[in-house]
């Protein structure tokens, strides 16, 4: 490694965090030399090493982690980033390990007191901040970090704060911000007023889990990508940012939806239900995601948008299915001329059997559509699935490619005779296989899902396994 460019060797080191740094140290003069010259301070813990430590008699020994984190600081020479806080995540057992660390501060991260410790001292230098605080400790405590920083970091270009409470009163504007992530954090800024005025240079905006907001409202002209999820207390969301490109949106039942957003071109799009929903001008959309249990309903939202290529779609789950959850293929087709890619996930697959079994795709005369189709198939669908795989081929002429994903809980033996049928039948359609899994539920229900792997498939072959025992149940 010695032998490497040392601007090689000291970009590899700045990754590290800062006790792997500093055991570096030990390994050469080298690498001792070079690990002096970082200019990044990364230091994290765990929830289930801090309660280790609340327990254990040696704890009362350790050094705490926010005087290490403050000696660690002040001892670098040249501080451009610093990345700290609590790696955890509130599970199915909710808080009932925490109830002793609930009225202590130790881990209370974005403490404007300990941060002003020594934010003072890097305040110069300082280009990124990313704290992660601890809920439990910082849920009924309101943090003036916001405002702290805008006072006395007037470089900062990147900001990250999660599981935190923050005040935005004091909050004056920091020009120089262009990235900003708030994740699962309680805001006092109900109409996000203080963010657009405060942060007007951001070209990046992570709104994740964001609690306090009524009618938020985000109207920044720099702003480029953008990942919002709203809860069902706002009445209204609007946002106008006439440069934004990317967009994630998750929003629930708002009364008012307005997009003002001209140069968008990739559009993530969940909602359950859209009451007023107002897109102006999306010429230049190219890629859509649309989730929702009203299909047809958000689909003719976007009849104006014919510049699509790409086409994401997936009903979702909600309390009431007593209202029909169809949108047609030729529905689709006419609403997005353009469209060369169309991926229909596994409840919208659902939603078109059920359209196909009562009737809804009859027909014999031949239509253009996408050249490439990817249908994952429901684990109880999968029976059924030839009979509509050679309904679409027979009615659409243009299709070229076809990908055909299988729940990942499917037995192998069940896609292999699967796809041995299409690639005898339609030796024309280039043919792909694989499978998907929900994310972060394991349920077969889920409405998150990914794909697990994929192949190309030739007649005559067959698929192996390409996931170890661990991710394949069967």
């Amino acid at each position: 490694m010695e032998d490497l460019p040392h601007h090689l060797i000291l970009d590899i080191l700045s990754r590290l965090d800062t006790p792997s740094l500093a055991r570096t140290r030990l390994v050469s003069k080298t690498l001792n030399c070079l690990s002096r010259q970082v200019t990044s301070v990364s230091l994290h813990w765990t929830v289930p090493k801090y309660l280790s430590h609340l327990h254990s008699p040696r704890g009362l020994n350790l050094t705490p982690f926010k005087s290490a984190l403050k000696a660690i600081v002040l001892s670098t020479p040249r501080v451009q980033r610093v990345a700290y806080g609590m790696d955890c995540s509130i599970g199915p057992e909710g808080f009932g390990d925490y109830d002793e660390a609930e009225d202590g501060d130790d881990m209370y991260m974005t403490d404007d007191g300990f941060v002003g410790d020594w934010v003072w001292r890097v305040r110069d230098d300082l280009r990124v901040l990313k704290v992660a605080d601890f809920w439990v400790q910082s849920c009924w405590r309101k943090s003036e970090i916001l405002p702290l920083l805008s006072w006395s970091c007037h470089n900062l270009c990147e900001l990250e704060l999660k599981s935190t409470w923050l005040s935005v009163e004091g909050l004056v504007p920091i020009p120089s911000l262009t990235s900003l992530t708030l994740d699962f954090v309680r805001l006092d800024d109900e109409n996000l007023n203080s963010i657009s005025t405060c942060f007007p240079s951001l070209q990046v905006l992570n709104l994740c889990g964001v609690g306090g907001l009524q009618e938020p409202k985000i109207e920044l002209a720099h702003l480029k990508i953008c990942q919002c999820s709203v809860s069902n207390v706002p009445q209204s969301l609007e946002i106008i940012a006439p440069n934004l490109v990317r967009l994630k949106l998750q929003c629930q039942k708002p009364k008012c939806l307005i997009l003002e957003t001209p140069m968008l071109s990739e559009f993530d799009f969940s909602i359950v239900q859209p009451d007023h929903f107002e897109v102006k001008s999306l010429v230049n959309l190219r890629s859509l995601r649309i989730e929702s249990p009203l299909l047809g309903n958000v689909v003719s939202c976007f009849s104006t948008c014919k510049n699509v290529e790409k086409l994401v779609l997936d009903a979702r789950s909600r309390e009431d299915d007593g209202e029909a959850l169809d949108v047609s293929l030729e529905t689709l087709f006419e609403s997005f001329p353009n469209l060369g890619s169309l991926t229909v996930g596994p409840r919208a697959w659902s939603v078109y059997m059920s359209s196909y079994e009562a009737g809804g795709s009859e027909g014999n005369i031949k239509l253009d559509c996408p050249k490439q189709l990817t249908a994952c198939i429901p684990l109880s669908e999968v029976d059924k699935a030839l009979q509509v795989i050679a309904s679409v081929l027979n009615k659409y002429n243009s299709l070229s490619d076809m990908t055909i994903l299988v729940h990942l809980r499917v037995d192998l033996s069940q896609l292999n005779e699967l796809m041995s049928t299409c690639t005898a039948q339609w030796p024309s359609v280039r043919w792909k296989c694989g499978m998907y899994k929900e994310v972060g539920t394991g349920s077969a229900t889920s409405d998150a899902w990914e794909v697990a792997w994929k192949k190309q498939v030739f007649r005559g072959t067959t698929v192996t396994l390409l996931v170890n025992d661990a991710q394949h149940p069967n």
